[in-house]
């Protein structure tokens, strides 16, 4: 039987609802939905200020864990507003290098505390 440890950061604001962070299982990590809260507890002021914000919460827990974006095998993306799709690669895509990892993006009637925009990822346990 596999191991599944359930890992919660201690360095971003408490979750909204009742989930941890991530949980470790099968080699992979697999991080809950990030929305733009930034440790204050606050979302950020801006569509840019939340994938910004939402990308450095992201590296928290992959830093925690041993990982960089290198690691991350899948990204599934929740926009309220598919208008700022565009948008969203062009802040999205630096952070990659150029080797993506697979990624859905899906248009939803809301989110979590009126966010614009929210991911999950799955990354890969290995260096």
């Amino acid at each position: 039987m596999a191991s599944i440890e359930i890992f919660n950061s201690s360095r971003l604001a408490p979750a909204v609802g009742p989930f941890c962070t991530a949980v470790k299982a099968n080699g992979f990590l697999f991080i809950s939905g990030q929305v733009g809260i930034g440790s204050s507890g606050q979302l950020a002021d801006s569509f840019e200020g939340e994938v910004r914000q939402i990308m450095e919460n992201l590296l928290v827990i992959l830093k925690e864990n041993g990982l960089g974006y290198g690691n991350i095998t899948a990204v599934t993306i929740y926009l309220k507003d598919m208008k700022k799709f565009g948008l969203l690669n062009q802040l999205y895509s630096p952070y990659f290098n150029a080797s993506f990892p697979s990624r859905t993006c899906i248009a939803v009637a809301d989110l979590p505390v009126n966010a614009n925009v929210e991911m999950t990822v799955t990354a890969a346990l290995i260096n």
